[in-house]
């Protein structure tokens, strides 16, 4: 008993119960909206639904319009003013510095920055708003830490990690992973085709497809650069029971496809049909130069039904160190997400711009967490939560309140006497073991009622 201190804690009948399982989990993700944009701010209100983004990790930020469009390119300096100086600002004042994981951009953001050479938004993400060697940039000598390899066909890749297990041994130096929800601009997709994709992603979850992969080989130069990866990856993605095909051409009427990676300036992407959860890309150069007409760009692989694809913000050259490997496919079907399979599978991620849906996570294991000892209507004082976890058989928890990580272990007490008055939203994560930590969250929403004077 603490005397006047005293409240009650009243746990309403499920007001709001998730289930979610994949690799990297919503409260780890930061949600950034374009609050000048209607558009922006429903397609991050769409995913935030259909993910369990916590309102704690939603943030607005202010560009402005220009008079033929949302800017295109912005310069570095301008990136600081408008972008990683607010947010960062508030992901502190929030107290979400060392919960974060990664940055999803909205739609209606800059997608490159006028370093030299032109860097994406997703570069100067990743690098925490540092400035990359040009010659790197250029080259594609850069090395990400997150990259597993192989660099050439003698070398066999690092096995598959996600990004806690790299944020744990990497510390202050983990990069800081980003993608794009949707890219509605010239050449865009319409909203209602972002919505889809998203949808359609989260849908993938745990479906542990059986489509197909395609690895075109072709004499065009963009397709050569990756043909030495094919061997090899086509043997750990078989390992996993999916089926890939080496072809000669551009695939047409498939269905079922999960993958297409191929090299070349022009493809037609709606000549086949596409799996949820499925990543495709041709290796060009101006797929995400949105402002030129030449070239196929990124986005008709998302009209098509593809939940993901990428291209380069400016002239990339042949040089493979900048897309995405074949071992994208071997990152996925070995539980990562969409984002976590990019990442270790591009070792320049730094001109490429990413764009669909971040966690969709096909492979992940069916997980379910459920909550003991609060089934009360009301309790009083302490509370101590002992959740409880179906589909494997040792976990981590992870407790959070109104989207804030506060306290990790078997148990959690929940001390009313800690909270204002009022309703308050309890999450309960759970993380399996091993390099890929696949995790499922419950969550409800509590009320602390004030004492009776």
């Amino acid at each position: 008993m603490r005397g006047m201190r005293l409240l009650v804690l009243s746990v309403l009948s499920v007001i709001l119960v998730v289930e979610d399982v994949k690799a990297l989990g919503p409260h780890e993700v930061l949600l950034l909206a374009n609050g000048r944009s209607p558009e922006s701010i429903d397609i991050a209100d769409t995913y935030a639904r259909l993910r369990g983004i916590p309102e704690q990790n939603i943030l607005r930020l202010n560009i402005a319009r220009e008079d033929d469009g949302w800017p295109h390119t912005i310069s570095p300096a301008e990136f600081t003013r408008l972008i990683w100086r607010p947010a960062t600002r508030v992901v502190q004042q929030r107290g979400l510095e060392d919960q974060l994981l990664v940055w999803v951009y909205s739609t209606d953001f800059p997608i490159r920055i006028s370093t030299t050479p032109p860097i994406s938004i997703q570069g100067i993400t990743f690098l925490r708003n540092q400035l990359p060697d040009s010659e790197a940039v250029k080259m594609g000598t850069y090395h990400s830490p997150l990259f597993t390899g192989p660099d050439n066909v003698n070398i066999r890749p690092h096995i598959s990690q996600t990004f806690d297990t790299y944020a744990e041994w990497l510390r202050d130096e983990m990069p800081l992973p980003s993608m794009m929800l949707g890219y509605s601009g010239k050449k865009g997709n319409s909203l209602d085709r972002i919505r889809t994709c998203l949808s359609r992603g989260v849908a993938s979850d745990g479906s542990s497809p059986t489509g197909t992969v395609y690895f075109v080989q072709t004499k065009d130069v963009r397709s050569e650069c990756r043909q030495w990866q094919h061997v090899g990856a086509t043997y750990d993605i078989n390992v996993s029971g999916l089926e890939v095909v080496v072809t000669d051409q551009e695939p047409q009427g498939r269905s079922n496809v999960l993958g297409i990676q191929m090299g070349a300036a022009n493809v037609r992407p709606d000549r086949n049909t596409y799996l949820p959860g499925s990543m495709a890309e041709h290796l060009t150069s101006e797929a995400a130069i949105f402002y030129k007409d030449s070239q196929t760009k990124l986005t008709k692989w998302i009209e098509a039904g593809v939940t993901a694809s990428c291209g380069t913000v400016v002239e990339p050259y042949n040089v493979w160190t900048k897309f995405p490997s074949a071992y994208f496919y071997y990152h996925y079907t070995s539980g990562c997400s969409m984002i976590e399979s990019f990442y270790q599978s591009i070792r320049c991620p730094l001109q490429i711009l990413l764009v669909g849906e971040p966690l969709a996570s096909p492979w992940k294991p069916a997980l379910r967490v459920s909550l003991q000892d609060l089934d009360s209507a009301e309790i009083r004082e302490q509370v101590t939560i002992r959740p409880k976890v179906e589909g494997i058989k040792f976990a981590r928890f992870t407790y959070l309140i109104d989207g804030k990580r506060v306290a990790t272990g078997p148990t959690f007490t929940l001390d009313p006497s800690e909270l204002p008055a009022g309703e308050h939203r309890l999450r309960i994560v759970a993380n399996g073991n091993g390099l890929v930590k696949v995790q499922a969250f419950h969550e409800e929403t509590v009320v602390v009622v004030a004492p009776v004077q």
